[in-house]
């Protein structure tokens, strides 16, 4: 290995960047690497807007860049909407539980805030002061047909609060809505409170009562005017193909409300995004976890679902080895240029060339989903042994991957608790095994093991996993290979295994092929992958080669 100069040496607390994209100021500009994904965000005319990828695959790190290269980027954290305050309406909480859809008026919420925004932006309407005139001027300046009276007429019914925070608009609507909500009940429910309980303890006859007038409102709600207002926004006023705007929302894969409304906002939102498409020269551009965006689809399924005509809006994120090495060469090429020297630097200058018989760059990609923030942690890791060296050993590569392998794992349980909360205690049936084996090497003893030890008082905890093996030990259901099904496929999905189906089939790993094997390709002669990330913290036993 060569190294910068003979007075060369890592320091204590070297880093190349942090886990999160936010916090990554030094590095994530300069070492940024185009794949492509920025391109497609930028293009105006890319249906691509939806960010789809795994934590940690740079969702954030591409709409932080977006906002350093263009010009017109409107930022909208979910937690600045107070959405919390639609979670806490009693009136929409009764209706709720009664039955009442009300997609529409969280799609009507979406379409309102994002229209204003927009407004707001191109006007640079902050005040009381900036909104003198605009109305009038605005108007002024739209065709006056008679297929745009309804959207200047909201317009002019919500523009006086133009000016104020997002937030309150939110409220402000939010308020209307429930006025309207309550208004329709009248007098006929004597005695029932109008909240979340009240909902639930309506007779059936009463539930459809409820239902009725509440649909009633729900179609009422001003979706054709918002509607108008965004073809005005594409004719009149989004019109300048040489000026593009961008609103980003990223954050949605955090607690700005309880999970069931967040899942259904989301789920607006989505459907938002999509009809935005229509004002040309605006793209509304939001991020979301693969996790979250499975339990958004999965909990506001309905008969009418179609998964394929979102398919084109997704930009699923993804990285080869070439371009994770090139990610960690202009990192470590910052950090050395820094404090030493001016000579360019790269991986291969300052790690072993090999671990074992295993080239540095496969080792290490090897042992991340090919996510850059596994490779930067994985680095950062190694760094952390290298203190006062020229250059990082192999023996410092392994003793930092067993601390980074416990890591992992623990990560892998925070990216897919809320989906599978038993994740790692799962694992105990990973723990010791060879790093390939058959399906069928899982055995009864196996799960006995699991279920006895790790939950022998949560039997019947609801839990698909335990159900599965409960039902097999203890009512004589089922066989083992289902059981272990059940399991490995959760193993395949968060990405603990790689399985081959047949002596015919390649190993399929979820976070590089879009779909995997299907259930019935799963034989108890299909082979289990364990992923390297975790071979050392669970006591994998590697083969000799």
């Amino acid at each position: 290995m060569n190294t910068p100069g003979v007075d060369f040496r890592f320091r204590r607390n070297d880093t190349v960047g942090t886990a999160d994209a936010e916090s990554d100021d030094k590095y994530l500009s300069e070492c940024f690497i185009e794949t492509g994904d920025l391109n497609a965000l930028q293009d105006i005319h890319n249906p691509k807007r939806i960010i789809v990828g795994r934590t940690g695959a740079g969702k954030s790190a591409l709409i932080r860049k977006l906002r350093e290269v263009e010009e017109n980027v409107i930022e909208l954290p979910p937690q600045n909407l107070s959405l919390a305050y639609i979670a806490n309406s009693d009136i929409l909480n009764f209706f709720e539980a009664a039955g009442v859809n009300l997609d529409l008026f969280y799609q009507l919420l979406w379409k309102h805030v994002l229209a204003v925004e927009l407004l707001k932006n191109k006007f640079n309407i902050n005040n009381e002061d900036q909104k003198k005139g605009f109305l009038a001027n605005f108007f002024n300046s739209i065709k006056r047909d008679h297929s745009k009276e309804q959207a200047i007429n909201y317009l002019k019914e919500w523009g006086e609060k133009f000016w104020d925070e997002t937030e309150y608009r939110v409220k402000e609507l939010t308020t209307k809505v429930e006025t309207d909500l309550r208004s329709s009940l009248g007098t006929d429910l004597q005695g029932v409170k109008f909240d979340l309980a009240g909902g639930k303890k309506l007779t059936e006859e009463q539930k459809q009562e409820v239902i009725q007038r509440g649909r009633k409102v729900v179609n009422q709600i001003q979706i054709k005017a918002l509607s108008d207002v965004i073809r005005i926004l594409s004719d009149d006023v989004f019109n300048d193909p040489q000026r593009h705007y961008f609103i980003t929302i990223d954050g949605l894969d955090e607690h700005w409300v309880e999970d069931s409304l967040r899942y259904k906002l989301i789920r607006a939102l989505i459907e938002t995004v999509r009809s935005f498409q229509k004002i040309r020269y605006v793209k509304i551009i939001i991020s979301i976890r693969v996790d979250l965006l499975n339990r958004v689809i999965s909990a506001t399924r309905d008969s009418g679902f179609q998964e394929e005509k979102y398919e084109s809006l997704y930009l699923k994120l993804r990285w080869s080895k070439s371009q994770i090495e090139d990610l960690l060469d202009k990192r470590i090429g910052k950090l050395v240029r820094e404090r030493y020297t001016s000579k360019a630097i790269k991986l291969k200058d300052l790690f072993p060339q090999k671990i074992g018989k295993i080239e540095f760059i496969d080792y290490l990609t090897e042992r991340t989903f090919y996510r850059p923030r596994d490779a930067i942690l994985f680095l950062n890791a190694c760094l952390d042994h290298a203190e006062d060296r020229k250059n990082v050993s192999a023996q410092c590569v392994l003793d930092a991957e067993g601390e980074y392998s416990s890591k992992r794992l623990t990560s892998l349980q925070e990216e897919w608790g809320a989906t599978y909360p038993n994740l790692t205690r799962y694992t105990r049936v990973l723990l010791r095994k060879p790093t390939s084996f058959k399906m069928s090497f899982i055995s009864k003893e196996s799960i006995e093991d699991l279920v006895y030890n790790e939950f022998s008082n949560e039997l019947e905890s609801g839990d698909i996993v335990i159900g599965a093996a409960v039902d097999f030990l203890m009512n004589g259901k089922g066989t083992i290979h289902f059981v272990t099904q059940t399991l490995f496929n959760i193993f395949y999905i968060v990405g603990l295994i790689g399985i081959k189906p047949d002596s015919t089939s390649g190993t399929f790993w979820s976070f590089r092929a879009s779909e995997g094997p299907s259930s019935g390709a799963i034989k108890p002669n299909s082979i289990a992958h364990i992923h390297p990330t975790f071979w050392r913290t669970l006591g994998v036993k590697i083969a000799d080669t």
